[in-house]
């Protein structure tokens, strides 16, 4: 009989497909795939050993809410000397679009998209989907973690007559299913938002300016449920330029395009070093070309940071679909080609796909089992 140590180890290095169909097999298997602290070990692995990549699409706006659909794909991520990748179909969520400069951001295994009324989650490795109730139409409402009572939270802005004034907080299930826990409230200073949330290892962070027209970081700590704010330099967020929040090396930056919006040759490159005494750091960089139409979602494991574009044009004879990834270090440019749905035609006259997709990248996705 195989020692019960010895099953585990096993069982962590499955793929997740393998992992899931192992669920059918045997009662102890399930039991032991359904514990938390199985689906933290196998998160941990996935951490270390199989960094990926999200690239989520969708038809542009004038398609009929009948052909609606978000398209999840995931890939591993590339080495340094590659010049494409491949990414495979995961799910497809129907009635659900990603507008132009929105995101679809990873936040522990889970990838979230808020469009008008509804804000959907999904886990495209076990390919669950929660739609959570009516989010009063914001699109800033944010997935956020806290890695400590290993407890997903969703937070829904609540609107005063300057912008916002707090949110309302969903408890999600704690990886073990579960689902929508219950709700409360937290109130905040009156703020206008800049950016989309950002959580990192167990803080959500939003670009905002106070009633006094102070550019700040708004920072909920997701475990506590306080609010407290940053101060930043006045560079650092803007309205009308390219300013997008990014984790870099595991603090909190942004990526301030030199010119106008989403079209820049160059870039500051801002980091909170500490977050008590609100300091930064800045570096400026220039590309060797401009880059149309695209952000920064933020950098690879090897912290090389990635460029994506906005849209897809799928009218093109040849739809391919790039990334543009910049070393930091070295200060050096590649181009890396994903393969597997801009350059499908089954794919796209399956689905009907022409003219433009909105495309929203996340990297560092890390595959996870958990459930909510």
């Amino acid at each position: 009989m195989i020692p019960l140590d010895i099953e585990v180890e096993i069982l962590n290095r499955l793929p997740v497909k393998s992992l899931m169909r192992s669920l059918c097999v045997s009662k102890m298997w399930s039991s032991i795939i359904r514990t938390q602290g199985f689906i933290d070990s196998y998160y941990a692995m996935s951490s270390a050993t199989r960094p990926r990549f999200i690239v989520a699409l969708s038809s542009s706006s004038y398609v009929k809410d009948h052909a609606k659909r978000l398209f999840i794909f995931s890939g591993e991520e590339c080495s340094s000397s590659s010049s494409y990748v491949s990414a495979n179909l995961d799910m497809t969520i129907p009635s659900l679009r990603l507008a132009h400069g929105y995101t679809c951001p990873s936040v522990h295994g889970f990838v979230s998209c808020c469009h008008g009324l509804q804000f959907t989650i999904c886990n495209p490795s076990t390919r669950q989907v929660v739609t959570l109730p009516a989010c009063n139409g914001y699109d800033i409402t944010s997935l956020g973690y806290d890695p400590v009572d290993h407890q997903f939270k969703a937070l829904i802005p609540v609107a005063c007559e300057y912008g916002y004034d707090g949110f309302i907080i969903i408890r999600l299930g704690g990886g073990g299913g579960g689902g929508a826990q219950s709700r409360s409230a937290v109130t905040s200073p009156p703020y206008r938002p800049l950016s989309k949330g950002l959580c990192i290892d167990g803080f959500l962070y939003y670009g905002a300016v106070t009633q006094s027209e102070t550019p700040v970081i708004m920072c909920f700590d997701v475990r506590n449920e306080n609010i407290s704010f940053i101060t930043t330099p006045k560079d650092v967020l803007h309205l009308d330029r390219n300013s997008v929040l990014i984790e870099y090396k595991g603090k909190l930056a942004a990526i301030v395009g030199h010119c106008l919006p989403f079209n820049f040759r160059g870039f500051d490159l801002w980091i909170l070093e500490d977050v008590k005494k609100h300091e930064w750091s800045k570096q400026t960089f220039e590309l060797p070309y401009c880059l149309l139409d695209m952000t920064s979602p933020g950098t690879n494991k090897a912290g090389e940071i990635i460029f994506a574009p906005l849209k897809l044009s799928l009218d093109n004879l040849r739809p391919f679909f790039y990334i543009v990834v910049y070393n930091v270090a070295r200060k050096d440019v590649r181009r890396v080609r994903i393969q597997g749905f801009a350059d499908d035609e089954g794919f796209r006259r399956h689905y009907g796909l022409v003219g433009f997709c909105n495309v929203s990248v996340s990297p560092q996705h890390v595959q996870s089992i958990a459930s909510l």
